[in-house]
């Protein structure tokens, strides 16, 4: 009996886990940067300089969410942080700006 109190509680820590990360890939448009500079990290022994490209490409990811929140902000848009569903369609758009 008590094996199986430790294995709801153990399926509930799970679940708050997979609760965590969905909030953060809702507020964090650069979740996926982020995790695979750590990743990057961790396979290799916190070198930062082998991971620089990865630092680089979330340090860029930041910039451009950053803007575009802030845009969304002085509009008056909401959610200021858009919706993963929303954020490849801005991506899109704003490199179709820069083509032109």
């Amino acid at each position: 009996m008590n094996i199986s109190k430790m294995n709801d509680r153990e399926q509930q820590m799970i679940e708050a886990r997979k609760l965590r990360k969905k909030d953060q890939e809702l507020n964090n448009p650069c979740f996926k940067e982020q995790n695979l500079s750590q990743k990057c990290l961790e396979t290799n022994q916190y070198d930062y300089i082998k991971c620089d490209p990865y630092f680089e490409n979330y340090r860029t990811c930041k910039k451009f969410w950053g803007m575009i929140m802030s845009r969304r902000k002085w509009e008056g848009t909401t959610p200021i942080v858009p919706l993963p569903e929303e954020r490849e369609k801005i991506k899109a758009e704003y490199l179709y700006s820069r083509r032109t």
